[in-house]
């Protein structure tokens, strides 16, 4: 029953002041929601285990390059080294990701296929609704083709026939038998379709030639994962020393499906958890403060109540359920507003990819969401309610009563008064510049030139099959008629072909220039992205000419030696001098004789890629796709019609030529490089919806506490102001006290602020120059903020009359 009329008493004042309520409210609401909304996005984007039986100990070997965890493939003789000396991975399976082309009834399709190692399957604890899973015997050469396909694929090509099993499917022009379906929502380990025997064999094949793929496993409990990264660090070390033709520079890690998604871009991850932390900890001092100020007014009923003999555990209990509404009710409506803003962003994530996103990309409002939930309202409380609590129930209640006002500050309120500035200072200083860095990163990708024309074209992506297009030759023969054949089409324009247009990650080659000296013992070569493109295609682009010629029907020779090399080609290794007539080999052509290659053309830097990345940033060379063919092509029509009717006549073309060959990935150039930089510009929101948060709850809060501080000094003003002091001094005199506390709290908060700032420039390449601006900035905006919430109080209280202000209560 004490609780329940502590209760009553804490509902009474609240309701007494609305205002005062819906703002405390309404703060922890707000730094409850980013916060929850934030942890409740990142665990299953990145944190949570898969939704598989063991599914927390399953984890995927990928290459590094140069310490730089990009993802990559490994080769497979690594990784039958990997699989033979590591220790605490078990159950190991090898798998690599294929774009394959399906003859159906309605027409071909490209689907997305896994070529795996038989126990792929049962690393997941998953049987197949139909059928079987791969044996051993199939997975060796010249063994029967066999394909195992998803529960999808069954429904729409097949009806969801039971009777599927052992008919015959058209992949790549070759006939395989469908042994198994899986079932629903089964897309591992991405988002495959159908999935075939690897059929690879290190005795059979030599180490330049092998297969990259990726390696999965299971951690057992005798090692953890830093062990097992250390153990790969060691191995792939050895392995570089033993073959530096092929290994140099390159790595190994494990870790799981999710989290090399995002790579080394785990920085910005956490960086994002701290903002999220800091401004939940703004927010509760906020709350804390406005709580405190209320204790404080309250402070001569608190002691006539100690007075009569009322418990002090009993006081706390009734200023403690003050906080236990605020922070029950504003976490309520932050948990509501996080289970929005994930619903949208669930759709926002669907963009992202042309097909599908990865399967465990579920955004929503789970177990775990509660957990923190309960969390943070717990530890909020326990911020927001037990300092004013305790503070304003542990005081000396003969001096209250004696004294009998509240226009005098104590020492111990005064020091609580400063820290608590100090610490929005530091909080908002850190929140704001990591948030500025990366709404600069944003604003510089989408601003960024490409160094190509991206308006009013189309583009679609053609993989021509092994069967059919065996030899270059074959390959060439058929990119001729397809460009000729849209070329006589009137109801489109240019026509361009490419192994990768500007935006598009592209294949990277070590590069060496004629007369210079390289360490080819350990393969250490500058590297340089290398396109294949056609004739006319280069300048239909848009892509500046600088120097010498583009391309032209004289280098539709397979056995011509001519390339084309961007102007940061020219300046990275020619020193911005003419290169045109200079030559270049590529080393890692698969050719024991050396091709040098003519440079006849310079043109602007095209970025391969992100313009921030590493791979945006690299010089390229071009070269004919006559003498350097290539399986997949990606195609691009400048449009003179709508997008459908264009895509309409890119079908009818291609299946003029082969019926079985699909056109797939059809966009807009423009939609795809909006696809591209997506996941930058969410990130950018989320920091902009942050740093506005921080900067209200800053802004606010250093107002509220600095007006509070010089309220409740007000009989101070009175009393020098009696004795003669300049009304100038007084000011000057509460100036210097918010630029010391300026000082403190700015000069940590720019070293926090900045760190991070840095861990997230290096990662988004917005550079050190922009860190530094940016910090100059929010120091000057948060220096105007603390000066105005000094100024502002100061000249209100000067507006008094000393009379008055004497008898201020």
């Amino acid at each position: 029953m004490i609780f329940l009329g502590d209760l009553k008493y804490a509902l009474r004042l609240l309701f007494k002041r609305p205002g005062f309520s819906i703002l405390t409210i309404l703060v922890m609401a707000a730094g409850m929601g980013i916060t929850l909304y934030l942890f409740s996005m990142m665990n299953p984007l990145v944190f949570k285990a898969l939704p598989f039986k063991d599914g927390d100990t399953l984890v995927q070997i990928s290459g590094s390059k140069k310490e730089r965890k990009a993802r990559l493939s490994i080769n497979l003789h690594d990784y039958q080294e990997i699989r033979t000396q590591v220790k605490g991975l078990t159950e190991f399976s090898a798998y690599t990701n294929k774009n394959v082309n399906v003859a159906a009834r309605d027409g071909a399709r490209r689907y997305n296929a896994v070529a795996a190692e038989p126990n792929l399957f049962k690393l997941t604890r998953t049987q197949p609704v139909l059928g079987r899973e791969f044996t051993q015997s199939e997975n060796q050469q010249g063994a029967e083709r066999v394909v195992v396909i998803g529960y999808d694929m069954w429904q729409n090509q097949y009806g969801g026939n039971p009777n599927v099993i052992d008919q015959l499917l058209s992949i790549n022009g070759e006939n395989y038998r469908i042994i198994g379906v899986m079932p629903q929502n089964y897309f591992f380990p991405n988002n495959a379709d159908m999935w075939l025997p690897l059929r690879e064999d290190t005795r059979q094949t030599a180490r330049e030639n092998a297969t990259s793929i990726y390696g999965l496993a299971h951690l057992n409990s005798e090692k953890s994962l830093a062990e097992v990264n250390q153990q790969l660090k060691v191995i792939m070390q050895r392995l570089e020393q033993r073959y530096p033709k092929t290994n140099t520079d390159l790595g190994a890690y494990s870790a799981s499906l999710p989290m090399t998604v995002v790579g080394d871009g785990i920085v910005i991850v956490y960086s994002m958890h701290i903002i999220a932390i800091l401004i939940l900890f703004l927010a509760s001092i906020n709350v804390g403060n406005l709580l405190l100020s209320r204790a404080v007014e309250r402070g001569k009923e608190t002691a006539i109540r100690v007075a009569l003999g009322a418990p002090r555990s009993r006081l706390i209990s009734q200023m403690l359920w003050e906080s236990i509404i605020i922070c029950t009710f504003g976490g309520i409506l932050g948990l509501l507003a996080a289970a929005w803003g994930l619903e949208v962003t669930d759709k926002i994530l669907a963009t992202f990819w042309f097909d599908k996103p990865n399967f465990w990309w579920k955004l929503g409002i789970d177990g775990y969401s509660m957990k923190i939930f309960f969390l943070f309202v717990i530890s909020t409380i326990l911020l927001t309610g037990l300092l004013p609590a305790w503070k304003n129930s542990g005081g000396n209640f003969n001096a209250v009563l004696r004294d009998g006002t509240r226009g005098a500050l104590s020492k111990k309120s005064g020091r609580l008064n400063r820290i608590l500035v100090i610490s929005e200072i530091f909080i908002s200083m850190t929140v704001l510049i990591a948030a500025g860095v990366i709404m600069v990163a944003t604003y510089l990708e989408t601003h960024a030139e490409y160094g190509a024309k991206i308006d009013n074209t189309l583009t679609g992506r053609i993989l021509l099959t092994e069967s059919r297009y065996d030899t270059p030759e074959k390959q060439i023969q058929f990119i001729q008629a397809l460009q000729s054949n849209l070329e006589r089409e009137n109801s489109i324009g240019n026509i361009m072909i490419s192994s990768a247009l500007p935006g598009m990650r592209s294949e990277s080659q070590n590069i060496a220039i004629e007369g210079k000296e390289y360490d080819q013992a350990n393969n250490r070569f500058p590297e340089a992205n290398t396109i294949v493109i056609t004739p006319g295609s280069l300048e239909s682009l848009g892509v500046a000419l600088k120097s010498g010629r583009y391309f032209n029907s004289s280098d539709n020779v397979l056995d011509k030696r001519t390339i084309i090399v961007t102007d940061s080609f020219v300046k990275t290794h020619f020193n911005n001098q003419d290169a045109i007539g200079k030559r270049i080999r590529v080393v890692d052509e698969e050719t024991n004789q050396i091709n040098w290659l003519t440079i006849v053309g310079v043109v602007a830097h095209t970025s391969q890629g992100l313009p921030n990345e590493h791979a945006g940033k690299r010089p390229s060379i071009f070269r004919p796709y006559a003498q350097s063919p290539r399986s997949q092509v990606t195609v691009a029509i400048q449009m003179k019609s709508s997008v459908v009717a264009t895509t309409q006549t890119l079908r009818q073309v291609l299946q003029s030529i082969d019926p079985e060959l699909p056109a797939f990935r059809i966009e807009t150039y423009a939609s795809y490089i909006e696809r591209n930089s997506a996941a930058t510009q969410l990130m950018s929101s989320i920091f902009l919806i942050f740093g506005i948060a921080a900067a209200i709850l800053a802004a606010s809060g250093i107002y509220g506490v600095m007006s509070n501080t010089i309220t409740q000094r007000t009989q101070e003003i009175g009393v020098k102001r009696a004795l003669g002091a300049w009304e100038e001094k007084i000011v000057q005199e509460f100036l210097m006290k918010g630029f010391k506390q300026l000082l403190w709290g700015s000069i940590p908060g720019l070293l926090a602020g900045c760190a991070m700032g840095f861990v997230m420039s290096k990662a988004l390449g917005t550079g050190s120059m922009a860190l530094i601006i940016i910090a100059i900035i929010i120091l000057m905006l948060i220096a105007c903020a603390v000066l105005l919430a000094t100024y502002i109080p100061t000249k209100n209280a000067l507006k008094m009359e000393p009379s008055d202000a004497l008898h201020y209560e």
